[in-house]
């Protein structure tokens, strides 16, 4: 049987960037620097400093991005900041689009290579952070020098969580952010011994990387990891639970059967036909509509407000769903697949305990179309059902209740079709996720 660390032996050259890699990203590097220091020949108060993976030497092969953040004197307002850094950022890149975190900031290329150029607040503690971008700077002195030495172990946990779908903190994965494989690193010392403590971990965990201590917290609905600059901050909160029991569940298979294949990221290909045959036989549905032009943290989250609000709607109108989900690619997709496609044509309609004199004689006075019944002890009756099907629940959930679903995904989603059975076919940007939805495997 094939050993853990002969595995890892065998993988570890492929997470390393290649000499000619790490030229360009040097003489990237080496660009940046000269246009910065001309640039900020007029800003003598600003610095400079190269952060992030890049600077730490944890980096991918296939995930060459340079972090430049401009550390700006906290006599600068935050409006200066933002219009200051932006106008910086534009001059550093060769190309160039406006993203959001805690603040605008530039994401571009120089010479291909992705760059992105973050103002923050020059800080003597963290203790004084205006936004979250500030911690960066208190995050890569503490990491820097205990690091070292353990840099390809950051890269193997970082393969192994994109193989898995896992890596990243933003919305669309909730998954592990690159500062949190670190910190699991120097915590656990390699990524061998991470995997075999993390195969244990329950869910009510928690991580303290600043005094070495992993203990049991009751009530805890998630591991919590102990950000060692910032000890009121969980740096695993944007991990799901989901994501954590994939990670556990990956860190088992992996001890169980080691293979090179936990550090591939594959698809696995469904025919049209096996595809074809599950929405023939099974009830799934999704709503198509256009991509609202906006960041895509807030576009998921907003999908998934949309989401519930239509499963909410399906499950008053007595529709049991088994699952729903979202994607956004060319477009935007909300699925859900129910037990059935139509209920009865009436609905019960329930009335006062026969105790209540008043209650009753109304209820028996009022012209019904039914007639009533008792219950144990308690009147009921009959009402017609509006809307009968799966297609008509969700079409009217989109076109009048479209202002509860996101503020922008609401304009473009009462537009949205709905497709359902063999037509989810024709959404080509749809299928894998789709085969993903259902749960089938060739």
């Amino acid at each position: 049987m094939t050993d853990v660390a002969e595995v890892i032996q065998r993988v570890i050259p492929n997470v390393i960037p290649d000499e000619n890699l790490v030229r360009k990203a040097k003489s990237v590097e080496e660009t940046i620097k000269s246009r910065l220091e001309t640039i900020l020949g007029n800003y003598p108060e600003i610095e400079y400093r190269f952060l992030g993976s890049y600077a730490r030497n944890t980096w991918l092969p296939e995930g060459l991005e340079i972090d430049v953040f401009l550390l700006f004197p906290e006599s600068y307002s935050f409006e200066e900041l933002e219009k200051v850094g932006i106008e910086i950022g534009k001059q550093i890149v060769d190309s160039y689009e406006l993203r959001y975190a805690a603040h605008p900031y530039v994401h571009g290329t120089v010479d291909g290579v992705e760059i992105d150029v973050v103002p923050c607040y020059r800080l003597k503690s963290p203790e004084r952070i205006k936004s979250a971008v500030d911690r960066t700077p208190f995050h890569h002195e503490w990491l820097k020098d205990r690091i070292k030495g353990k840099e390809n172990e950051v890269r193997l946990l970082k393969r192994f969580l994109k193989a898995g779908g896992i890596y990243g903190a933003e919305y669309r994965v909730r998954g592990f952010s690159g500062y949190l494989c670190e910190l699991l690193i120097v915590f656990y010392g390699s990524f061998e011994n991470l995997v075999r403590n993390a195969s244990r971990w329950r869910r009510d965990l928690v991580i303290d990387v600043e005094n070495e201590e992993v203990r049991v917290k009751k009530g805890l609905q998630n591991v919590l990891v102990i950000d060692p600059v910032d000890r009121k901050r969980n740096v695993a909160a944007n991990l799901s639970v989901d994501s954590l029991a994939k990670f556990i569940e990956r860190c088992r298979l992996f001890l169980e059967e080691p293979s090179e294949e936990f550090f591939i990221a594959r698809e696995s290909p469904v025919s049209a036909e096996r595809l074809n045959y599950e929405l023939e036989n099974r009830f799934v549905y999704v709503v198509v509509f256009e991509r609202p032009p906006i960041v895509e943290d807030n576009l998921y989250t907003q999908l998934e407000r949309a989401e519930k609000r239509i499963k909410k709607l399906l499950e008053e109108n007595e529709f049991q769903v088994m699952r729903t989900g979202h994607h956004a690619g060319q477009n935007c997709y909300l699925l859900f697949e129910t037990l059935s496609g139509e209920v009865s044509g009436v609905k019960k309609h329930y009335g006062p305990k026969i105790e209540s004199y008043e209650n009753s004689m109304r209820f028996i006075r009022k012209n019904r179309e039914y007639s009533r019944f008792f219950e144990n002890g308690r009147y009921v009756t009959y009402r017609t059902r509006r809307l009968k099907k799966v297609e008509q629940v969700i079409e009217h959930a989109i076109r009048t209740q479209h202002e509860s679903m996101g503020k922008d995904v609401s304009d473009y989603i009462r537009y949205g079709s709905v497709y359902s059975g063999r037509e989810i076919l024709k959404l080509d940007d749809l299928l894998h996720t789709l085969a993903d939805f259902l749960g089938v495997k060739e």
